[in-house]
């Protein structure tokens, strides 16, 4: 039990670490992160529960959750921020902030380890927002950068929109079943099963940048390269997925129709504004969104998490042999824009060591066979090809199937694409000496050699033709299979892998013959329009349009317009009536004071002070009168005798 809180809090102290040692000790802080990372690295076979807090006599339970999916995850996200911390020490060397940056990353990694390690969805929901605050601070990390600012703030708001939904849900089944451990949602049963599991994926739409809150994943490229990598490898798109496959044993037929239409938009839309990038970052950032529809078409199944984690290494391994060119060429001595793509060409002869590992880990993300990619791929795709037959929803599984087919055509399209004006071609920049241009140290090469080895299919199945040969499956026995009934599981096809390879083939093809142009989109016109990388002026920076920018548009009228608006009613309410309101009752008060003060001294002191005054003066008369003067008490007694004759003639 120990060791459960010693995994998840090591990276707490490392952040702990780091904003202690501040600016001073900036290289020594990235150290001290990665020393604490690594005693990281442990498994255990635990399930710690404990009394939380009790009212009444009801008892609330928290507990850590250790199971072969909590394990698969906790290597999973400590293994690939490992590699990210090796990677930052040299990419990251020059910041002066960095002991803020390896601060950030180690209460990023702590935040997705509470997520991974709990049993329960409200402690989830803790650190659910936690995850949010870590890449809203990684995001905006060049805070001076107007860009990184807005992209931080857009990927925080556009999560509270899905984080909402999952709120309610986990409220829903709160008040439902009186608890939120994961084992209830096994044996959920009501009416409204469907909502339920809807608002629970609402989380798993924000986080992993579902339709239609998927626009702000691609803005948050604005943050340092490898936080991209971190973050859509093996923390917050991840986390998602993650969820929707803790939540996915409560599921009904409807809520996974839904799921999955949700799955296919948000795939083939990927892979399309992928098409349109000439950034290299956005680029793999579309692909992102793409492949995390291709996980949720997987339903919470196991191959979900099959795909999760053959995607966590490539697409790892693509972010940061990114970051080693955009490195290399940031070091040139020339300012450019040094994401830019059409402004690259030719660096597989002055970065070879880059270009194979970028090679194999863009196979991978293609589907190849022999590479990773293509045994998680073809397991999604064999899932529903098993699923079409015998079933009432024929339309929907062969849409599946298309859009499936379709999605590993645009991936190879624009991978290939990519590679070539990357790779091939000659330098296009004329401002930068190619010569240059050359590789990072082994703390890039490390990590960037290490992902492309865990890209090949040979890691994941001695047989890297047949996904159902993968030791994942035994690995993961505790998880539920594929189960379309209650005693079949999914069956190897040949045909889906020789299908799945001709499609990829095909996008490769089409890729190649397209190799030299970048496409835009004018909305002014609606047309497609075309233009040869050589011909681009390079006294410019070259301006990426997104192709499809209402969804931007729709979030601008739909929340943040409305927001502004409610905020600035919300300010003048705030001012005009609150304020006011405020005000008159301060001074409402300071009169009721002053009255009381003026009362208390007036009446209150005044009466006891005007009674003692009156007697001081009879005192002092009386005094006089026995002062010891025979004359003045004849004379007294002479007018005593006057009164008493005159109140006797006066009452006859």
């Amino acid at each position: 039990m120990p060791l459960i809180w010693f995994i998840l809090f090591t990276p707490f102290v490392g952040f702990l670490g780091s904003i202690v040692l501040g600016k001073k000790h900036n290289i020594l802080a990235g150290w001290l992160c990665l020393y604490f990372l690594t005693q990281n690295l442990h498994n255990s076979n635990n399930h710690l529960v404990f009394n939380w807090f009790t009212i009444q006599e009801r008892v609330y339970q928290f507990g850590f959750l250790f199971d072969s999916l909590t394990l698969m995850m906790l290597v999973l996200v400590n293994f690939i921020a490992l590699l990210v911390e090796i990677f930052s020490l040299e990419y990251m060397h020059d910041d002066p902030d960095l002991y803020r940056y390896f601060g950030f990353l180690s209460l990023f990694v702590f935040s997705m380890l509470g997520i991974v390690l709990t049993d329960n969805l409200f402690v989830m929901y803790a650190f659910w927002e936690l995850v949010g605050l870590s890449s809203y601070l990684l995001i905006g990390f060049w805070y001076k950068k107007p860009e990184a600012t807005q992209a931080a703030k857009k990927a925080f708001l556009m999560n509270r929109i899905g984080d909402i939904g999952f709120l309610i849900g986990i409220f829903a089944v709160y008040f439902t079943y009186g608890k939120t451990d994961l084992t209830v949602l096994q044996n959920v049963q009501t009416k409204l099963l469907t909502v339920y599991c809807l608002l629970l994926f609402c989380g798993t739409i924000a986080k992993s940048a579902q339709f239609p809150l998927h626009t702000w994943l691609p803005d948050a490229m604005e943050g340092p390269t490898p936080v991209s990598a971190l973050i859509h490898a093996a923390t917050m798109v991840v986390a998602g997925v993650y969820l929707l496959i803790r939540v996915s044993p409560m599921f009904n037929a409807d809520a996974s129709n839904i799921v999955a239409v949700i799955g296919a938009i948000t795939m083939l839309l990927g892979s399309i504004y992928a098409i349109f990038q000439t950034d290299i970052k956005k680029t793999l950032a579309y692909s992102t969104v793409s492949q995390l529809g291709l996980m949720v078409l997987g339903l919470g199944y196991d191959v979900s998490a099959f795909h999760l984690l053959t995607h966590a290494f490539f697409k790892a391994g693509l972010f940061l042999c990114a970051g080693a060119i955009i490195h290399a060429l940031h070091h040139t001595g020339e300012y450019f824009d040094a994401q830019d793509m059409r402004l690259m060409g030719g660096l597989r002869k002055k970065m070879p060591f880059t270009f194979i590992c970028y090679l194999v880990c863009s196979m991978a993300l293609m589907g190849l066979p022999l590479f990773s990619g293509f045994l998680s791929k073809d397991a999604i795709l064999g899932m529903w090809v098993m699923t079409f037959e015998g079933k009432n929803t024929e339309i929907l599984n062969l849409t599946i199937i298309g859009s499936i087919l379709l999605g590993i055509v645009l991936t190879a399209f624009y991978m290939t694409r990519q590679i070539w004006m990357i790779f091939f071609g000659e330098f296009r920049n004329e401002k930068v000496d190619i010569k240059s241009i050359h590789e990072g140290s082994w703390k890039m090469k490390l990590p960037i050699g290490i992902l492309a080895i865990l890209s090949i299919g040979f890691v994941f199945s001695l047989n890297p033709l047949s996904f159902t040969s993968s030791w994942f499956w035994n690995f993961d026995k505790e998880l539920m299979w594929i189960m379309l009934n209650s005693k079949n599981k999914i069956e190897e096809n040949h045909w889906v892998g020789i299908i799945s390879t001709s499609m990829a083939l095909i996008g490769i093809g089409l890729g190649y013959l397209t190799r030299n142009k970048t496409y835009s989109w004018r909305w002014s016109v609606g047309t497609l329009t075309t233009a040869e990388t050589t011909t681009l002026p390079l006294s410019v920076s070259p301006q990426t349009t997104d192709p499809l920018p209402t969804f931007d548009n729709f979030y601008q009228k739909i929340f943040v317009q409305p927001t502004i608006k409610l905020s600035s009613f919300l300010q003048i309410f705030d001012q005009k009536i609150v304020d006011a309101l405020v005000n008159f009752l301060a001074d409402l008060q300071v009169f009721i004071a002053k009255f009381i003060g003026w009362f208390d001294a007036k009446i209150i002191d005044g009466i006891p002070n005007g009674t003692t005054y009156f007697a001081g003066i009879i005192g002092k008369f009386t005094r006089s009168v026995q002062g010891g003067k025979v004359q003045l008490y004849v004379a007294m007694a002479f007018l005593g005798l006057v009164g008493l004759l005159i109140i006797l003639i006066m009452i006859e």
